[in-house]
């Protein structure tokens, strides 16, 4: 299960990487785009296997956008099942394309990846203290926020109890919450200037499973 687990993220990790094999690298591109062709370019991929994982990811991307059309029609369910079965194909195909030496530098870069989430969240809140003005007494309240919501959707996430249809009104419910705790923390103008931010994707929505 956990070598499933893995190769299906390796999966989705090829699959945001080699979205940018056709494009250039300039100092003007967003920092993300430019992350992705430096992975792209350590799997030094060849010609033919650019070609292949470009109609792979190609058929995915369409497979997951007649997915989301379909989300108001099927359950959440049926919806999580068909998900499941797309990323499965579109691993299999990728695992196919990709040399064993690859694949063990696309894992190598997953980790690496995973490391550095959090070391980006440790800057994104360093950056909320600064440009909010919090005081050391709101940062600490703000953070202890953040982690308890986080905790309660994993719980929401793991409940084995609750329907899946059920668990998306709880996931709502759960920021709704984590929403109100934060305005208590912070003052009037800060919250006002934290929507702003917001607005111009400065932070983040809550990542939800």
């Amino acid at each position: 299960m956990k070598k499933v687990f893995i190769g299906m993220a390796l999966a989705a990790f090829v699959a945001t990487t080699a979205c940018a094999q056709d494009q250039s690298v300039s100092p003007d591109r967003p920092p993300m785009h430019r992350h992705h062709g430096e992975a792209l370019a350590q799997l030094n991929l060849t010609d033919n296997q650019k070609t292949e994982m470009k109609a792979i990811n190609d058929d995915f991307k369409q497979q997951m956008t007649d997915l989301k059309k379909s989300e108001d029609k099927i359950t959440v369910t049926e919806w999580k099942s068909k998900m499941a079965t797309i990323r499965k194909d579109h691993h299999e195909k990728v695992d196919k394309v990709l040399t064993d030496d690859q694949k063990a530098t696309l894992k190598k870069m997953h980790k690496e990846h995973h490391n550095r989430f959090g070391q980006d969240r440790e800057k994104r809140m360093d950056r909320m203290k600064k440009e909010l003005n919090l005081t050391d007494d709101q940062s600490a309240a703000i953070q202890k926020s953040f982690d308890e919501s986080m905790q309660k959707m994993k719980a929401i996430h793991d409940d084995k109890s609750t329907p899946d249809d059920k668990k998306k009104a709880l996931y709502r419910v759960q920021k709704d919450q984590q929403e109100a705790s934060m305005k208590s923390i912070l003052t009037p103008d800060q919250w006002n200037k934290f929507q702003e931010l917001k607005k111009n994707h400065r932070y983040g929505k809550p990542v939800q499973s």
